[in-house]
């Protein structure tokens, strides 16, 4: 008995998996989080704003399981610079940590990249950790440079943003600014691996094309062995 046509159907169907897979395994680093801190109180601690909770003035974002340090504040810029801040990325709301206990945790962790606007008054490293709080294993660093005050107008002390990026493998589940403390301010922060734009990814519709031309070819090959 020739079973040639129900050996390529069981290979049809492993490769139609596998091109399954490959999609959803897209889709799932395709969906960066992006915190741009809009609607948290001016001033106060981020603390669980993020995280199915509110900032210390009660406001309250999406949730996106992230949580920061106590020392973690939302600032809110003004239009004449007389908050210290202008020239922001998005909106009006940045980012600053006034203490050495600066941190933030992903509990679920994230992998591929992370992104951020800065605005720095020194040179600083930025570190990524497997672990929450900053502890474990180091899983990516990168520096910010110190550009804050290039050519401010006003009484803006922080005009200059400049943006920062890595890519890395593995897990990260918190990110330590201790070192950038009290000296920066950041903006649209961008945890996946879209939020680094060294090498565009393929568009899911691009990509499902590309696979689907892939699998055209699987299936000829197949189809043509011999028996």
């Amino acid at each position: 008995m020739n079973n040639q046509p129900r050996n390529i159907g069981q290979r049809l169907k492993v490769t139609a998996l596998s091109l399954l897979l490959s999609i959803s395994s897209f889709a799932a680093v395709a969906a960066p989080i992006e915190l741009d801190f809009e609607g948290a109180g001016n001033e106060s601690q981020l603390l669980d704003f993020y995280n199915l909770g509110t900032d210390s003035q009660g406001n309250s974002g999406d949730n996106h399981g992230v949580g920061f340090s106590s020392s973690a504040l939302a600032l809110i810029a003004t239009a004449d610079g007389s908050s210290g801040f202008s020239n922001v990325p998005s909106g009006a709301t940045v980012l600053f940590f006034d203490s050495s206990t600066a941190w933030l945790n992903i509990a679920a962790g994230f992998s591929g990249g992370f992104s951020l606007y800065f605005s720095s008054a020194l040179d600083a490293i930025i570190n990524l950790y497997d672990g929450e709080n900053g502890s474990g294993n180091l899983v990516a660093s990168f520096n910010i440079s110190n550009q804050f005050d290039r050519d401010c107008a006003g009484d803006s002390l922080f005009c200059s943003w400049s943006l920062a990026s890595v890519l890395f493998e593995g897990t990260a589940r918190s990110i330590d600014f201790s070192a950038a403390s009290q000296w920066a301010a950041f903006d649209n922060l961008t945890l996946g691996l879209a939020a680094v734009d060294e090498v565009p990814s393929p568009a899911p519709a691009a990509l499902f094309a590309m696979l689907l031309i892939a699998w055209r070819i699987q299936v000829r090959h197949l189809q043509r062995s011999p028996r």
